[in-house]
C-alpha cells in the first residue's frame, strides 16, 4: 500500500518531526500534486537530499503526514476515553479538537479528494482507511443501539454510515463556506437525536 519509511536515529527525530510539521502544512494549503520535495525542503531549511534522507520519496513523505495524523487523533481519543467518554462523545469531541487544527482538517479534505484517482499514492490508504473506520463504527453502534428500538429497517450499521457521512459532507461546507455551518455541534445534534434508541 505504500513505501517503506527510512528508519531514523534519534538525534533525527527532531528534524522528522519538523519536516512533518511543514509537509502537512504546504500539502493543506497547496495540495500533495501542487508541493514538491524541493518546496517543503525550503521551508525547513535543509537541502532535498536532506529530506530524502529522512522519507526515501515524496510519496513516502506523504504517507508518514497521514499516519501522524491518525496518530494524533489516536492519543487525543485515548485520552477522552480514559474520562469515561463512550465512543460517540469521543467521536464528536475528535471533531471539535480537530477544528482546532484547520491545517489538518484541510489537509484531510484534499487528500482525500485527490485520492479517488486510483493512480494517487495515498488511494489505498484512504480506502484502508475507510474500510477501517466503517468497520469500526459499526460495531460501536451495534454495541450501543438497542436493535429493538429502532425504526424498521434501520441497523446500526445504517446509523453509523449517517455519522460518517454527516461529518464528512459538513467538513466540505464548512471548507467551501467558512461559517456556514458549526461541524461538530451539527454532529453533537444528531448524536443526541439517538439516545432514545440506545440500549439502557
Amino acid at each position: 500500500m505504500s513505501e517503506e519509511v527510512r528508519p531514523t536515529r534519534p538525534h533525527g527525530q527532531q528534524r522528522r518531526r519538523q519536516i512533518l510539521d511543514v509537509a502537512l502544512g504546504l500539502f493543506a494549503e497547496r495540495g500533495f500534486t501542487n508541493v514538491s520535495i524541493a518546496d517543503v525542503a525550503g521551508e525547513v531549511g535543509i537541502t532535498p537530499a536532506g529530506l530524502l534522507h529522512h522519507f526515501g520519496t515524496k510519496n513516502a513523505l506523504l504517507i508518514a503526514v497521514l499516519q501522524e495524523r491518525e496518530a494524533r487523533n489516536e492519543q487525543a481519543d485515548a485520552r477522552l476515553r480514559d474520562e469515561g467518554m463512550d465512543w460517540l462523545e469521543t467521536f464528536v469531541e475528535r471533531l471539535e479538537h480537530n477544528e482546532e487544527q484547520p491545517a489538518l482538517v484541510q489537509l484531510f479534505a484534499l487528500l482525500s479528494a485527490e485520492s479517488i484517482a486510483q493512480q494517487h499514492p495515498a488511494h489505498d490508504w484512504f480506502v484502508d482507511r475507510y474500510r477501517a473506520l466503517a468497520e469500526k463504527s459499526a460495531r460501536e453502534m451495534t454495541g450501543l443501539l438497542d436493535p429493538a428500538k429502532l425504526p424498521e429497517g434501520i441497523t446500526a450499521t445504517t446509523v453509523s454510515q449517517w455519522l460518517v457521512g454527516l461529518a464528512d459532507g459538513l467538513r466540505l461546507q464548512q471548507l467551501l463556506n467558512p461559517g456556514s455551518v458549526d461541524r461538530h455541534e451539527s454532529v453533537r445534534a444528531f448524536v443526541r437525536l439517538l439516545e432514545p434508541y440506545l440500549r439502557r
